[in-house]
């Protein structure tokens, strides 16, 4: 497990990055300190404000009401939270148990066979959901709206209004990887209607792997965003910032930030997509990081990305001008990484 695997911003001074033993915070975005230390390795972290959140271990889940300062043991389902996300203090949802989960750009990702799980207490107690087969990742922009990645299939919309509860198929995946390879769906809510998606392709070779970014902003019509062209081979769309899936982040139901992820260029490029995609803009790169773990933007100009470098330290990256320039605010040396 990274060092740093995960992390959330709420607004431009409080965050919270979380990885193997450790919690890690900042109240100014430039600064960060050791918050909590555990022999949890953490996998996932959720902030609704500056005092309430969750952090996902892979043993445990955690919450905290008072900005991380101490934190309490919560309930779980019958098989460990995997990931959440939650819209107020006591509602949220999350995928639970299921096959060889791997930490994909701040999830962590079940390959087949999880459960769809709730919670209407701020995560004390879960219950199961019906829902799509295989779901990944999940996001809800309220309690009647919400959303689910799965593993194949592609993406899934709930709506509960007045005719009822349902899901339905939201986004078929463009393309059906070998069964032998894993296939994963990950998406981040922008609003009532809006999601961004990212499909991973799973195998790499040649120092490429396929991805491809879908957004929809009135969550019917999709716009595919950019992609990898070598081995996702889509007709017309953009390329994005390298050859491995790139981290992400959603600013609003019209941008997104995505950073990175290039073993052969040994830097983590940056492309900022507007207008639901329409537009991309190619700014600068982190250099000497070849690989990233996870992004925050809280606007298309200030953002932090978690990466690795050359020399095997876990690092905090940050931009404040849409990725033209970028500065390091944490590096935690692989001796000390778990």
């Amino acid at each position: 497990m990274p060092a740093l695997s995960a992390i959330q911003m709420v607004g431009p001074r409080f965050g919270w990055a979380v990885g193997s033993h450790a919690i890690y915070a900042t109240s100014d975005g430039a600064h960060w300190a050791k918050q909590f230390a555990s022999t949890e390795e953490f996998v996932g972290v959720d902030f609704i404000s500056v005092t309430t959140g969750w952090a996902v271990g892979a043993r445990s889940l955690l919450g905290t009401n008072d900005g991380g300062r101490s934190w309490h043991q919560l309930g779980e389902p019958d098989t460990p939270i995997r990931s959440l996300h939650f819209v107020s203090p006591t509602l949220g949802w999350g995928i639970a148990g299921g096959t060889d989960p791997q930490s994909m750009h701040g999830w962590l990702v079940p390959r087949e066979g999880a459960t769809l799980v709730t919670t209407r207490d701020g995560g004390v107690t879960w219950s199961s959901l019906d829902g799509p087969p295989n779901p990944q990742t999940v996001c809800f922009s309220d309690s009647t709206q919400g959303w689910v990645g799965t593993q194949r299939d592609g993406v899934y919309r709930y709506q509960n209004i007045a005719q009822g509860q349902s899901w339905s198929k939201a986004l078929q995946r463009p393309d059906q990887p070998p069964a032998e390879l894993a296939a994963t769906t990950l998406i981040q809510c922008a609003g009532p209607h809006s999601l961004w998606v990212l499909f991973l392709g799973g195998g790499a070779a040649m120092s490429h792997s396929p991805y491809i970014a879908y957004a929809t902003t009135d969550g019917s019509s999709w716009r595919a965003v950019l992609n990898e062209p070598m081995t996702m081979h889509q007709p017309g769309v953009p390329p994005g910032p390298d050859s491995y899936p790139p981290s992400f982040s959603v600013v609003d139901p019209a941008d997104a930030v995505f950073v990175g992820d290039g073993p052969a260029t040994n830097v983590a490029q940056c492309v900022v997509a507007s207008g639901g995609g329409a537009t991309l803009r190619r700014t600068g790169a982190i250099q000497n990081a070849p690989e990233t773990f996870a992004a925050a933007f809280v606007s298309v100009t200030t953002g932090w990305v978690l990466t690795r470098n050359g020399g095997g330290d876990y690092v905090i990256d940050a931009t404040t001008d849409g990725g033209y320039h970028w500065s390091e605010q944490l590096a935690i040396p692989p001796t000390s990484a778990g």
